[in-house]
């Protein structure tokens, strides 16, 4: 059967790309008897603070499918009872009840003594996998080394997923899982025997890992589609230091087997700097960030990074620009259906800029991230931060006016409806 990372024809599009959309399928719901519940039931109609008077800070956010369920990172002390690690914790908000998670726990909810970072939740919301160089999450299991686990919320189960890929020193840094829970993307750097970072898919059935070492030196940021049958991921180089090459991959996990996705017509790598790999959760769609002039689609804004949305069926390249082209855009994020992005754009590096939403099927765009009197704001999301058809975004800020309640002295975490 012929990869779904595979080469197609060459063509370049405007900047309203043609999707098309997959049913609608039903979310499966995790129950845990130890999720705590703060607060009153959430208006979703607008903007919810997921980090209510948090004593600390919060990022990181992301989305399952239906939107019912965001996971972030905190270092607060005061989300759930009996936090006392002194150490940031991965949580689970639940926006039907308002209930509130810790998730970087062992199976029984016991603390962890260093927590965790860079939660991810899977498309049905049953599974979150963390990162956490924590010794006590699994009885009887010692690894000592900063990790990748996977929680299943629904009986509580947490399983090692990986860390050690041959290399004398490694740590995990970055993880992604499908929407089943069956495969888990993570990323490895390693020191010895030289600086890098490679990416890895474990399959949590079998137990097989594919590895996708870095071509350059460093492969990063993995994220997987829903099924697990593709993956996107950025590799770069620390040198020549005034302008390191840098990709974005696109690899069937599979099969093993990757290509380019910053490429010219005519097959060439782009003449610009490239990140930010991302994927619709149906595999279809891959987008990412360059400063290149050469991918095809006319540019308006000169030497700033663009947006790009590529169809891995059809090979389609479209460019995402400002509603002022003269702006650059970045940050570029699909809704799991592939019919949305999210993305910002700004007037150079200095400039907090705007998140926009932009609907890919007709070209229609409006703000995205905006405060309680429609002035947009500041802000950080983390991989999957829309749900599936774009109903819904979460974001970090340090913006004081977004959502009734007290807020935290640093960043919150919201989430907030968008129609």
């Amino acid at each position: 059967m012929r990869s779904r990372s595979g080469a197609a024809a060459v063509a370049v599009a405007a900047c309203v790309c043609a999707v098309a959309l997959p049913a609608p399928t039903a979310q499966a719901a995790p129950h845990d008897p130890h999720r705590e519940h703060h607060g009153k039931k959430p208006d979703v109609r607008h903007t919810v603070r997921l980090s209510q008077g948090a004593d600390g800070a919060s990022d990181a956010p992301s989305l399952s499918a239906d939107g019912r369920y965001a996971v972030f990172t905190s270092s607060a002390s005061n989300l759930v009872p009996g936090d006392t690690n002194g150490a940031p914790d991965v949580f689970l908000r639940d926006l039907r009840t308002g209930r509130t998670q810790r998730v970087s726990t062992d199976a029984a909810g016991g603390q962890s003594a260093l927590g965790g970072s860079e939660g991810a939740i899977s498309a049905n919301g049953r599974y979150v996998v963390f990162v956490s160089a924590s010794t006590d999450l699994i009885p009887g299991e010692v690894h000592d080394k900063q990790s990748v686990y996977r929680r299943d919320l629904r009986t509580g189960e947490v399983r090692y997923v990986g860390n050690d890929l041959g290399y004398y020193l490694t740590w995990a840094l970055h993880a992604s899982v499908s929407a089943d829970g069956r495969y888990v993307a993570f990323a490895v750097s390693e020191t010895v025997p030289r600086p890098g970072a490679t990416v890895a898919v474990r399959d949590m059935r079998t137990g097989e890992l594919t590895k996708f070492p870095s071509t350059l030196h460093r492969a990063t940021r993995p994220l997987l589609s829903d099924d697990g049958s593709v993956m996107v991921y950025t590799d770069s180089s620390y040198w020549p230091y005034d302008n390191p090459a840098s990709d974005v991959k696109v690899a069937d996990p599979q099969a093993g087997d990757r290509r380019s996705l910053h490429t010219t017509p005519d097959g060439a790598r782009g003449n610009g700097r490239v990140s930010q790999a991302g994927i619709s959760g149906n595999g279809r769609y891959a987008s990412f960030t360059s400063t290149s002039t050469d991918l095809g689609p006319e540019d308006a804004n000169g030497v700033g990074s663009n947006v790009f949305v590529r169809d891995l069926r059809t090979d389609a390249l479209c460019i995402v620009e400002a509603p002022d082209p003269t702006l650059w855009t970045a940050d570029g994020a699909l809704s799991r259906d592939g019919r949305y992005l999210l993305f910002r754009a700004f007037a150079g590096p200095s400039d907090p800029g705007t998140w926009y939403l932009r609907d890919l099927r007709n070209g229609r765009t409006r703000v995205a991230i905006s405060d309680a009197a429609g002035t947009p704001v500041q802000a950080d999301t983390g991989d999957r931060p829309l749900d599936a058809r774009a109903r819904r975004v979460a974001f970090s800020s340090t913006a004081d006016n977004l959502a009734p309640g007290p807020r935290s002295p640093k960043a919150d975490a919201y989430v907030r409806r968008l129609h």
